[in-house]
C-alpha cells in the first residue's frame, strides 16, 4: 500500500514544473469573449444581443478585457482608425457559415485576419447594411451570390467603404 502511494505522489509530483504551452486565441481567457445580455457596444453604446448579425470583439493593449461590437461595421470604424492600429492585439468576429443570423452564438468567433467579409450586402445587422465574416470563402461567396454583395479579405477593408471617416460613432 505505501509503494502504491509513493508512485502516486511520485507522479503527480512529476507533472509539477512543467513548461506548459502559451494559450492563444480563444483559449487565452475565452471568458473575454462572451457577449452577456447587457454587453454594450463599444463604438456605439446599443446593447449588443438585441440585433442580428455578425459581432465582433477587440482585445487592446493594456486591457483587460475585449471590447464589444455590435456589428463587425462598428469594429472596422474602430480599429481602423489611425490613432488606434497599434494599440489593437486581436480581432475576432462570428463566423456566420457556423452560427444564426438572429442570434449569433459565441463558440462561433474566429480571428478576423482569417475571414473572408461579405460587403454590400441587402442583410442588415445592429447599424442597417453589416459586413458580414464566413471562414471560408465559397461560403461567403454564396452568401454574396444571394444577398448581394462582394466578398473580401480582411486587409482589403477600409474606412473607406464606410462613406466619410468618423472620429465620433455614427448617428441612429
Amino acid at each position: 500500500m505505501r509503494y502504491l502511494m509513493m508512485l502516486m505522489l511520485a507522479a503527480i509530483l512529476g507533472g509539477c514544473g512543467q513548461p506548459q504551452a502559451e494559450p492563444t486565441g480563444l483559449d487565452a481567457q475565452s471568458s473575454d469573449l462572451i457577449i452577456g445580455e447587457q454587453r454594450r457596444c463599444h463604438q456605439c453604446g446599443m446593447f449588443i444581443k438585441r440585433y442580428p448579425g455578425p459581432k465582433a470583439m477587440v482585445r487592446v493593449k493594456g486591457q483587460e478585457s475585449a471590447l464589444a461590437f455590435c456589428s463587425t461595421g462598428d469594429m472596422f470604424q474602430f480599429v481602423l482608425q489611425p490613432e488606434n492600429v497599434r494599440q489593437i492585439k486581436e480581432v475576432w468576429v462570428h463566423d456566420m457559415g457556423k452560427t444564426d443570423w438572429d442570434n449569433p452564438q459565441d463558440h462561433a468567433f474566429m480571428p478576423a485576419e482569417k475571414a473572408w467579409f461579405v460587403t454590400g450586402s441587402n442583410r442588415h445587422g445592429a447599424m442597417g447594411p453589416t459586413l458580414v465574416s464566413f471562414s471560408v470563402q465559397q461560403q461567403a461567396q454564396a452568401f454574396a451570390n444571394s444577398y448581394g454583395g462582394s466578398v473580401k479579405p480582411y486587409d482589403e477593408i477600409s474606412l473607406n467603404m464606410f462613406g466619410k471617416p468618423s472620429h465620433h460613432g455614427h448617428k441612429h
